[in-house]
């Protein structure tokens, strides 16, 4: 990672370790939501903490029915794409793991304590790296990992992260900025390689796109702030064994923007490539990320 870059999240990690995180968790039923074998099988609470900057997050935090096991569950933080939906990862439950559903602040159940004031998200402040949304969005995720870390039911030692699209920039970037993850699940991951998509117009590079089309004298700032939050830069300090999905065909998040960073991990990682899949998630590499969960969390 560049000197520069390496400051800069050394600093806000700094600022981030200040904040007291202030945890609030509510039980909440799953009745009525799912077939009750499945809730019966789990414990759910609704979850706030203070982040960055003194911002409150929310998020799920979800556990196998029962006493954990010696040492505590091994846990996996799960991160949205950019519309900001998470379901509940009841797969990953079923499977043995305390799951965390992160939503970043301005995201889904995170809206209810704050959202952006002005322009979108990829946007928001995009000429001050010090005011960019993701500034304080890539520190969320790790504020998610303070939490696990201090939760009795967990194994501080055997946390994973797993995301899609947008979640799997946050995947990426997380495992980057903090050598807590043990493993890391990246799924046509989004915030990759910016000096290729802001050339490219499907949403939501659009966003990126468009900005720079009515603001064209502010390019090269804009530019300069995103190298500080560019997956392609920060890969290289990620530790962990890590495992990217990317599609040929995938114009969301092209395979040309993907493949550059995940070169740059230094870490045991594998790539599974698809030929013809739309962008999104399918069956088979979900089977390949519970391998790896398995591999490295049991």
């Amino acid at each position: 990672m560049r000197n520069d870059i390496q400051k800069f999240w050394a600093q806000t990690r700094s600022e981030l370790d200040k904040v007291s995180m202030d945890p609030f968790l509510e039980e909440v039923p799953l009745d009525g939501l799912l077939f009750e074998f499945r809730v019966k099988s789990v414990v759910n609470y609704r979850v706030a903490i203070t982040s960055f900057e003194g911002r409150r997050i929310r998020a799920w935090f979800t556990l196998p029915a029962g006493q954990p096991p010696t040492g505590g569950w091994p846990s996996v933080m799960v991160l949205p794409g950019y519309p900001g939906v998470l379901a509940l990862p009841l797969h990953l439950v079923h499977y043995g793991y305390a799951t965390l559903s992160l939503y970043p602040r301005g995201q889904g159940e995170s809206v209810r304590e704050w959202e952006v004031e002005h322009d979108t998200r990829l946007t928001y402040h995009i000429t001050d790296k010090e005011k960019y949304y993701y500034r304080g969005a890539y520190m969320d995720c790790v504020r998610g990992l303070d939490f696990l870390s201090q939760r009795e039911e967990v194994d501080a030692h055997r946390i994973g992260v797993w995301g899609g699209s947008q979640g799997g920039g946050l995947t990426l970037a997380t495992a980057s900025l903090d050598e807590r993850p043990k493993v890391a699940v990246s799924i046509v991951p989004w915030l990759c390689n910016f000096p290729i998509a802001a050339g490219i117009t499907t949403v939501p590079y659009k966003e990126l796109h468009d900005y720079l089309e009515a603001h064209p004298d502010r390019k090269e700032q804009v530019m300069a702030t995103l190298e500080f939050f560019d997956t392609l830069n920060l890969a290289g300090n990620i530790t962990c064994p890590t495992i990217v999905s990317t599609s040929i065909i995938d114009e969301v998040h092209p395979y040309r923007t993907v493949m550059p960073v995940f070169e740059r991990i230094p870490a045991l990682k594998s790539a599974v490539v698809y030929p013809d899949l739309e962008h999104g998630a399918s069956s088979d590499f979900a089977g390949h990320a519970l391998a790896w969960l398995d591999r490295y969390l049991r």
